[in-house]
């Protein structure tokens, strides 16, 4: 099982996926992690969730699979894993923001975030659960050995 986990083939689009979602997702983490860009840090982003019911265990994991988790995602290293993680991640977020529709508020004039991003991210993370981690990534190296 844990090798059907790292299996990857030498893909450039897998690759290309690979980096893309991890460069969106790393800053997130960032935030959520360590309170860079604009964040909160983890304490402060527990005591959020927390408080606004997300069990800790939960909240946990999202700042786990937003930070660390997409840093192994950009060396390749189960990456299928954390893509599924950020896919139930994106799920949840997707359903809390669709009251707002589709698009981003990118005017200003909704009440919140669409849900947009979050359905691209998720595409995005199918593919890799798909694919695998591509070209020069750590699972391919482990596959192949």
């Amino acid at each position: 099982m844990f090798k059907r986990l790292l299996q990857t083939d030498n893909s450039l689009t897998a690759f290309i996926v690979r980096i893309t979602v991890a460069l969106v997702i790393l800053p997130h983490g960032a935030q959520k992690l360590l309170g860079m860009f604009g964040g909160y840090g983890f304490k402060a982003t527990m005591n959020y969730f927390t408080s606004s019911g997300t069990p800790a265990i939960l909240a946990f994991l999202v700042i786990l699979t937003e930070s660390i988790g997409a840093l192994l995602i950009l060396f390749g290293f189960t990456t299928r894993l954390w893509a599924a993680m950020l896919t139930v991640i994106m799920l949840v977020a997707m359903n809390m923001h669709k009251a707002n529709g589709f698009f981003m508020n990118w005017g200003g004039t909704q009440a919140g975030e669409g849900f947009e991003y979050h359905l691209l991210v998720i595409g995005i993370c199918i593919a890799l659960i798909i694919k695998g981690a591509g070209r020069w990534s750590v699972d391919g190296q482990l596959s192949n050995k």
